[in-house]
């Protein structure tokens, strides 16, 4: 029985059932699964202008304190010059202060809109507010001493033009640092 058909007692061969598994949920109307809905992904865009004002503050911070070791130099220079008013004297001491802080101010609000903070917006634009604030009360203190020293009151004039256009050129930048992530992309802050 060499062409004999397979005893009925012999084992039938074995075959694998491969099965997939689908997630998701049944749909009620066809019974068949629908597919996975993926959320959408958080646009890396805050994080990357959060980065960029930390880089900044650290930067004014810097120049802050190097502003504040200038202030006996800066002192003597208007005492030679005769220009030693108490205006200049106070702004001398209060400007860098002012600085860091502002910095500081600044630098928070960029570690807040690194991790999504819709109220980081609202704290840096207040510190770019201080920020012009302390630049146009330079720029009017840089004034009266160059009037002081060529006296020219419309040299003065042209230095706080200068001085305030430089300002809230700078402050502008700043502050769309801090306003692009939240018109680029509102509903990732939260």
């Amino acid at each position: 029985m060499e062409g004999a058909s397979p005893s009925p007692f012999d084992e039938p061969p074995v075959t694998e059932l491969i099965t997939t598994e689908l997630s998701g949920s049944p749909s009620p109307v066809s019974g068949f699964v629908t597919p996975e809905v993926q959320g959408r992904q958080k646009s890396p865009m805050p994080q990357v202008f959060g980065i960029l004002a930390v880089i900044i503050s650290v930067l004014g911070v810097l120049m802050n304190l190097l502003g504040l070791l200038a202030i006996p130099t800066e002192l003597d220079l208007a005492e030679k010059m005769e220009q030693n008013t108490t205006l200049f004297i106070v702004w001398a001491y209060l400007e860098p202060i002012i600085g860091i802080i502002v910095s500081v101010i600044f630098g928070y609000a960029g570690v807040e809109l690194y991790n999504y903070k819709k109220r980081a917006i609202f704290i840096g634009l207040g510190a770019v507010a201080l920020n012009v604030v302390s630049g146009l009360i330079a720029s009017y203190v840089a004034s009266e001493f160059q009037a002081g020293i060529t006296d020219s009151a419309e040299w003065g004039q042209g230095v706080a033009a200068f001085g305030a256009i430089f300002t809230l050129f700078c402050n502008a930048c700043c502050g769309m640092i801090l306003v692009l992530p939240l018109l680029i992309s509102p509903q990732d802050l939260e």
